[in-house]
């Protein structure tokens, strides 16, 4: 019987997703789904010869479906493809944490429709301990240590990635939570329904997922085609959850466009304005009264830009996805 479904969305990574297949072990209870997002003929080849030569018969490779291109529409493959009781996300280019099954097991017979965990994170290229785990790990944290109205409302509506979390597929199936099919930003929503829909929910102390960071890894944030996307889902999201929530509870999460106008300054003041202008039409909060302080605002400014110079490294080109 098949216990926990491990989904798997690929693109143009086989040495990062054969990493990652080491640290899941090999047994009947799991069922590995890689979904192939159109990779490079190269890697097609590698992957065939992957699917060829697997042993383990609970892992299976598909291919995106011809028309679709992103991460959301092979996650959702995925959960078609999905067998187990239970659902995990990993990223190609990350890794579990040895014993995370052990860990996870505890909760296969449980009533809760979400169990999180704390997630780590690291630099490939140095070993160090990255970053990129930190404002999530914060939220476990904080939920754990000072659990409250405001740490829960984090926990279900800040905590928008889909890894580093169990999911009871018949809870995913029940409420009809997918991804969104876009080129980035495609958990933010399927988070969102998650953090909605969750009756009986567990936070755990314990590390199962390890993101890592390489040269390449993270999207660039200056390609105005994915700042289009990424704003257009923090609509949406922001839309859902005022409409969704009680009025205290959304203005507990402190959600604004702020950072959106303010990154919208790399596509120029005529870009700035178009933002401005979309923020609100859709009544988002935008302007805060420090926003109207120039020391407050040059350095909010700079600090980004010193962020994008010193991450520059780890940018891709979107362009050859």
């Amino acid at each position: 019987m098949i216990k926990l479904s491990i989904i798997i969305p690929h693109y143009n990574s086989i040495e990062s997703l054969m990493k990652l297949l080491k640290t899941i072990p090999k047994c009947k209870e799991i069922q590995v789904i890689i979904v192939d997002d159109h990779s490079n003929s190269s890697c097609k080849r590698k992957l065939a010869d992957l699917k060829k030569s697997i042993q383990n018969k609970n892992i299976e490779i598909f291919s995106n479906k011809p028309n679709k291109k992103n991460a959301g529409s092979c996650r959702n493959l995925g959960l078609k493809k999905a067998k187990g009781k239970w659902v995990l996300f990993a990223d190609a280019d990350d890794l579990f944490i040895e014993g995370f099954y052990d860990i996870i097991l505890e909760y296969m017979d449980s009533k809760w429709d979400v169990v999180f965990f704390k997630p780590t994170s690291i630099e490939v290229d140095t070993g160090k301990t990255s970053d990129r785990h930190v404002p999530f790990k914060n939220i476990i944290d904080n939920h754990l240590y000072n659990k409250n109205l405001s740490t829960e409302l984090f926990l279900r509506y800040r905590f928008v990635v889909p890894w580093s979390k169990l999911l009871k597929r018949s809870f995913l199936e029940e409420h009809d939570i997918k991804f969104d099919e876009v080129i980035s930003a495609n958990d933010v929503m399927f988070s969102a329904n998650v953090g909605y829909h969750m009756v009986d929910f567990k936070v755990s102390e314990s590390v199962i997922y390890c993101v890592t960071k390489t040269k390449g890894s993270l999207t660039m944030l200056i390609d105005e085609k994915i700042f289009d996307v990424r704003l257009e889902v923090f609509v949406n999201y922001y839309q859902f959850l005022r409409d969704c929530l009680k009025k205290e509870d959304f203005k507990t999460l402190k959600l604004s466009g702020r950072g959106y106008l303010i990154k919208s300054l790399n596509f120029g003041f005529l870009k700035m304005l178009k933002v401005y202008s979309q923020l609100k039409s859709k009544k988002i909060k935008v302007i805060e009264f420090k926003l109207l302080n120039p020391v407050w605002l040059i350095k909010k400014l700079s600090n980004f830009k010193k962020k994008l110079q010193s991450e520059k490294r780890y940018y891709k080109n979107n362009n050859n996805k």
